[in-house]
Parts: structure tokens; C-alpha cells; sequence
């Protein structure tokens, strides 16, 4: 078989594997998918990223900040939540259960009106601030949620990690909230 002449686009692939596209646009993908090797090849491997992703994710290997629907998806499938909820300039002291799945922050802030919110995270025992970019949020409900990878947070010692929330507007950087977590290492 030689090589696909017209392959289909990745974005049409995820909305084919999400079962996003319209009736019409599924029959067409599946045609396309039954006579291509190639385009079969392409979606196998997104299956298989999105399995290895999900893996890694409820393994707290990663972490990642959601949007609002995604909490509820998480304790829908069973998993062990501890939420903390912190107000713009407000601190908490925070730790990693061993029958924690997922430790998650809810950073309230007033998000109305914002178009890109950036958050920089300042780690415990210091060093250079870590950026995430165009980061989602629930501009309604006035909150940030961060999943944080509790591999991560059980490897922490004892310390002080600090998260800012930036508005990035054409005339520039404005910082709309700056959260502290008193982290005590799982070890003791």
C-alpha cells in the first residue's frame, strides 16, 4: 500500500477518537480510516498518547491546570481528592496524604473581564520561577484550579512554595493574586 495521498489532520483525528465530529464527518472519517494504513497508524498513536497521559496524570506523575469541569470527572471515577482553597494574598498550610490520588488548589482571584492569565510558580527550597502560559480558568466562578503531581509533593521537604497569578493585557503584566503554600514534607 503506498503512502496517504490526503491524509486526515491530527485535529480531526482527536475529534474523531472524542466523537466530536457530526454525523457526517464521522462517516467520512471512518471510510477514509478502513482504506488508510497510514491515517490508522496516525490515530493509534494518539489513543496511545492520550492512554499514556491519562496513566502518568493519575499516577501524579504530572500535574496541570483544568478547567472547571474537570474536577468533577475526577471524583466520578473514584479517585482520592484533598482540595485547598486559597484567596488572592492568602496562605495555607498544606501536605500529601498516602491515600491521596490527586491534591489540587482552587486559587480564587478576580478573573472577570481577563483574556490570558499566566502563573508563575516559585519552588520550595527556591530557584527559578516555573511560567505557564495562557492557562485556563473559570472566569465565572472566579477561580484557578492546579492539580499538582503528588509524586512531586511527596519528594518535597518541608518548605514554602509561592504562586502568582498574572493578567497578560496588551500594556502588559499585572499581577492579580500571589498564593502561599506551607508545604510539610509527607516524610515527616
Amino acid at each position: 500500500m503506498s503512502a496517504c495521498r490526503t491524509p486526515l489532520p491530527p485535529e480531526t483525528l482527536l475529534a474523531y477518537w472524542l466523537g466530536e465530529l457530526d454525523e457526517a464527518g464521522t462517516a467520512a472519517a471512518d471510510a477514509h480510516l478502513l482504506g488508510c494504513d497510514d491515517c490508522g497508524a496516525a490515530l493509534d498513536a494518539l489513543v496511545a498518547l492520550g492512554d499514556g497521559v491519562r496513566r502518568a496524570f493519575t499516577a501524579g506523575r504530572v500535574g496541570t491546570v483544568v478547567g472547571p469541569g474537570f474536577v468533577p470527572r475526577l471524583a466520578g471515577r473514584g479517585l482520592r481528592l484533598r482540595e485547598y482553597r486559597v484567596a488572592p494574598q492568602g496562605r495555607v498550610n498544606c501536605h500529601v496524604g498516602p491515600d491521596d490520588d490527586i491534591v489540587l488548589s482552587r486559587l480564587s482571584a478576580p478573573l472577570a473581564g481577563l483574556g490570558r492569565l499566566d502563573m508563575l510558580v516559585h519552588p520550595v527550597g527556591g530557584g527559578p520561577p516555573q511560567r505557564a502560559e495562557d492557562i485556563p480558568f473559570d472566569a465565572a466562578a472566579g477561580e484557578v484550579v492546579v492539580v499538582m503531581p503528588t509524586q512531586r509533593l511527596r519528594a518535597l521537604p518541608s518548605g514554602t512554595e509561592r504562586v502568582e497569578l498574572l493578567a497578560v493585557e496588551p500594556a502588559g503584566e499585572r499581577r492579580i493574586g500571589d498564593y502561599t503554600f506551607i508545604h510539610r514534607s509527607s516524610a515527616g
